[in-house]
C-alpha cells in the first residue's frame, strides 16, 4: 500500500517506536505473524536496518536514538529499539511480485547517527 514512499535516498522519520531484531528468524517470524492473505493491499516487507558498525568499537559513531532491550516478552529477540521521530535513509528497495512472508519486499534502510543532527520537517512514514 505504501511501497510508493520507498525511494532509494529518501530521508524520513518514524513517528513511534521501531522494534527492530538482529536475529534474522525473528524477523521472518514477525513477518508471518503480521501477514494477512486477505488484505493484499498490505504486502509483506522484510526491513534491514543498517547502523554505523563504527559504533560496535568506537562510543562516539554509536546510534544515538536506539538501544538494546534488556527484557523482552519473546526469548532470544535482541531486539534494537528506535525512538520515536527516529530518522532513516532508504538504501535499497527489491519489489517482489507476490509479497507474501515467503516472498516479501525487502526494503534496506539506513538508521541516522543521531536525529538532533536531521531536519526536523522530514516527511513521516505513511502508514502512521
Amino acid at each position: 500500500k505504501h511501497i510508493w514512499f520507498f525511494t532509494v535516498g529518501r530521508k524520513y522519520r518514524v513517528p513511534g517506536f521501531l522494534a527492530t531484531s538482529f536475529e534474522q528468524n525473528v524477523a521472518i517470524e514477525f513477518c508471518q505473524g503480521a501477514w494477512n492473505p486477505d488484505n493484499k493491499a498490505h504486502g509483506a516487507v522484510i526491513w534491514i536496518v543498517d547502523v554505523d558498525p563504527a559504533g560496535e568499537n568506537d562510543k562516539s559513531k554509536i546510534c544515538q536514538h536506539a538501544g538494546l532491550v534488556q527484557s523482552s516478552h519473546f526469548k532470544g529477540e535482541k531486539e534494537y529499539l528506535f525512538v520515536p521521530y527516529s530518522v532513516f535513509t532508504v538504501k535499497d528497495v527489491k519489489l517482489s511480485i507476490d509479497p507474501t512472508y515467503n516472498t516479501p519486499h525487502v526494503i534496506r534502510l539506513e538508521a541516522a547517527h543521531d536525529n538532533k543532527l536531521e531536519l526536523e520537517n522530514l516527511p513521516l512514514a505513511p502508514w502512521y
